[in-house]
C-alpha cells in the first residue's frame, strides 16, 4: 500500500473498482476484473481545496449500460464524510452531478493528511443494483502539498502556443481557462457530456509541464487560468474488489491562485 490510501469498495464488505486495473489474475482477481469491466456504473469523485480556503466536492455518475452513455440522476444518500465524522450531503446540481461546497455548508473542510469517504446509493437503478447491490463508497487521504503554477511560455499573440508548469510535478493537473465573459474555452478534464471512455483520463497529465495548443488562446482578450494539482486513483489493491466500472476514480488536491493573461491580437 502507498502512503496515501485510495480505494473504492462496496458497503457491507464486497468490493468496488479502482481505476486502471492490471491484467486479471487467477481465482478471485479474475472474478473481480470481470465484474469491473462489465459494470454499468462509472463514478468520478472530486474534492478540491481552493487558494481562498473554500472547498468543493462533486460526484459524477454515468451509466454505460447502453451505447449512448447517460448521466445517473436517481442516486440517493450521496454524502461525504469529513475527518471529524460529519456527513456532508451532496445534492443534484445538474444531470449526473452531485455537489457540495463550503459556502453553503461550513462542515466541508479540507484537512491535509486526513481521510475522506464518499458514499452513495443506487438502489433505484436496476442495472447498478444487479451488479453491485446499489451501495457504494470511496475512501482516500488528502495530500498536504501547496500548489503553484506559472507560464514558462506565454502566448505572444492570439493563436500562439503556450506552456504551463506546476508544482508538485508528481501530481496531475486540472486546468481550466475562461475568457473575459467567464465562458470556459479550455478544460482538460470535464463531464459536460456523459460519454465516458479512457480519453478523459488520458488528458490528465503529470510531470509538471504541459504545452497548450493554438486553440486555447485563439482570440485576443483577457483570460483567467485556474490549475489544481491532484492525486488520482491508479493502483489496484487486491484486498478490494471491483463493482464500479474500470474507468471510475477519485481526484483530490489543492488549487493554486488564479492567474490572468492578456493576449494581444
Amino acid at each position: 500500500m502507498t502512503a496515501n490510501r485510495h480505494r473504492f469498495y462496496r458497503v457491507g464488505g464486497a468490493l468496488l473498482a479502482l481505476l486502471f486495473l492490471p491484467a486479471a489474475k487467477n481465482g478471485c482477481g479474475s472474478k473481480e476484473a470481470n465484474t469491473t469491466f462489465t459494470s454499468p456504473v462509472q463514478a468520478v469523485t472530486t474534492l478540491l481545496a481552493h487558494d481562498d480556503g473554500s472547498v468543493e466536492a462533486e460526484v459524477v455518475l454515468v451509466s454505460t449500460a447502453v451505447s449512448q452513455h447517460k448521466f445517473i440522476d436517481d442516486a440517493t444518500n450521496v454524502q461525504l464524510r469529513v475527518p471529524d465524522g460529519t456527513l456532508v450531503p451532496l445534492s443534484l446540481s445538474s444531470s449526473g452531478h452531485y455537489t457540495a461546497d463550503s459556502s453553503s455548508n461550513a462542515a466541508l473542510v479540507y484537512t491535509p493528511g486526513s481521510t475522506y469517504q464518499f458514499k452513495f446509493n443506487l438502489d433505484n437503478d436496476a442495472e447498478a443494483k444487479r451488479v453491485a447491490g446499489g451501495n457504494f463508497s470511496a475512501v482516500t487521504d488528502a495530500p498536504d502539498d501547496q500548489v503553484s503554477f506559472s507560464f514558462t511560455k506565454k502566448p505572444a499573440f492570439a493563436g500562439d502556443t503556450s506552456t504551463v508548469t506546476w508544482a508538485p510535478a508528481g501530481r496531475y493537473a486540472l486546468i481550466t481557462v475562461t475568457d473575459s465573459t467567464g465562458s470556459v474555452v479550455y478544460q482538460n478534464f470535464d463531464f459536460k457530456e456523459p460519454h465516458f471512455d479512457g480519453s478523459k483520463w488520458a488528458r490528465l497529465k503529470k510531470g509538471g509541464s504541459l504545452d497548450l495548443g493554438v486553440d486555447v488562446f485563439a482570440n485576443a482578450g483577457t483570460y483567467n487560468v485556474r490549475l489544481c494539482a491532484v492525486d488520482k486513483v491508479s493502483d489496484f489493491d487486491k484486498s478490494l474488489s471491483a463493482d464500479l466500472g474500470a474507468l471510475s476514480g477519485f481526484l483530490i488536491g489543492r488549487c493554486a491562485a488564479q492567474q490572468t493573461l492578456d493576449v494581444t491580437q
